[in-house]
């Protein structure tokens, strides 16, 4: 019932909105603050280590066509590419057959690994793919990007490599894959869902408490996958070849990050909400298993993020406090945009700042649906 009179509840609610927006800014100061301070560096010309590029393709023959020429073209003194070629139906593997002929040519080696059918039938996902491709490699310094990912420079390696130059305990070096443009609103929820989780990965990283990276643009060495056994621990999950093996692999002391322009890996998002969404539940089942203390934190972030626009949304069926409660949000976007502006200019997408307002009410249903999803999904097959 609408009031015009002062009221307790009206009181108890606005101090609860004003309770929330306190803690979710704290938070954005707190932890996406270490993005927004991240100095930018110059690439600096190093005695350069060798790199091995692995690559698990499933059906890429359209993809592995761009990609190749893009990697080849590197500059780069001493890397190789190793495609696993799982159990493809396409004309892959004719193609990789031509391309390890092509190594002869004094460009870097290409090394192809096949995998049939045969051989996955225990395995689901391209775990087997990528350890297969691991063990091949003759380099420490193993970098991982997808097959229908592009590169932003031919000074892709180097960046990622860079990193391990600057500090000998570094082990791991989160990359950064963003979405390529598109008009539709699939493709502009995809990147903005895809700038905050960035955002949030990275921060961090930076605060010395690294819980997932992104397979697209990746890289670790070597002994540290052997160290752990590769994926021994979530060998029976199918997704999760990447942040699983961060939430095992990461410490305080032994992760870097790379944000540099030059060293991102782009890649189309998903057409179709369908397809998007199918994408989305097959990352958020993985949630579930990292560390409790990650998954305390980044579920109170979105928890106290939905409380925040519920308690908003209680405050608009009160005449009296819904004046304070505008103000109040007023403060907070005042606060809050400046901090989203300067994080995603990190990212090279300040422009995408400007619809947050939006988006920020959407990620609670987002966040609704997929918690949902991450406690009774089941995993699918790559």
């Amino acid at each position: 019932m609408l009031t015009l009179e002062p009221s307790i509840i009206s009181i108890i609610l606005l101090s609860v909105l004003a309770f929330f927006v306190v803690i979710q800014l704290i938070y954005h100061f707190s932890v996406f603050g270490r993005l927004i301070k991240k100095q930018p560096y110059e690439l600096v010309e190093k005695k350069w280590e060798g790199v091995s590029i692995v690559i698990a393709a499933r059906s890429e023959y359209d993809n592995l066509q761009k990609l190749i020429p893009a990697l080849l073209a590197q500059d780069y003194p001493n890397f190789e590419i190793i495609i696993v070629d799982d159990a493809s139906w396409d004309g892959t593997t004719g193609y990789l057959e031509e391309l390890e002929k092509m190594s002869i040519e004094g460009k870097a080696i290409i090394k192809a690994v096949y995998i049939t059918d045969e051989m996955k039938k225990n395995y689901q996902g391209k775990k087997l793919a990528l350890s297969l491709g691991i063990k091949a490699a003759t380099n420490e310094i193993l970098l991982f990007t997808d097959a229908d990912c592009l590169p932003s420079s031919n000074a892709w390696i180097k960046h990622m490599v860079l990193p391990y130059h600057g500090n000998p305990e570094t082990e791991i070096v989160l990359g950064y894959s963003p979405f390529n443009g598109g008009s539709s609103m699939i493709n502009l929820f995809s990147k903005m869902d895809n700038l905050y989780t960035a955002l949030s990965y990275f921060s961090y990283a930076l605060g010395k408490d690294p819980y997932m990276g992104v397979g697209r643009n990746l890289s670790y060495k070597k002994t540290l996958f052997f160290k752990l056994k590769g994926f021994a621990s979530h060998l029976h999950i199918a997704p999760g070849d990447d942040d699983l093996f961060i939430q095992d692999a990461a410490n305080s002391n032994n992760t870097a990050i790379c944000i540099h322009p030059d060293a991102y890996m782009f890649t189309d998002a998903k057409s179709s909400f369908g397809k998007w969404f199918a994408q989305k539940k097959r990352h958020n089942f993985v949630g579930k298993y990292y560390k409790s203390a990650h998954r305390f934190k980044l579920g109170m972030f979105a928890f106290t993020h939905a409380l925040l626009w519920l308690s908003f949304i209680a405050n608009c069926f009160f005449y009296d406090s819904l004046g304070w409660a505008l103000i109040i949000m007023g403060l907070y976007w005042t606060i809050k945009w400046p901090l989203i502006y300067l994080g995603f200019k990190k990212l090279q997408q300040a422009g995408k700042s400007a619809w947050m307002p939006v988006f920020d009410i959407l990620f609670v249903a987002y966040n609704f649906v997929f918690g949902i999803v991450t406690v009774f999904g089941k995993q699918k097959k790559w």
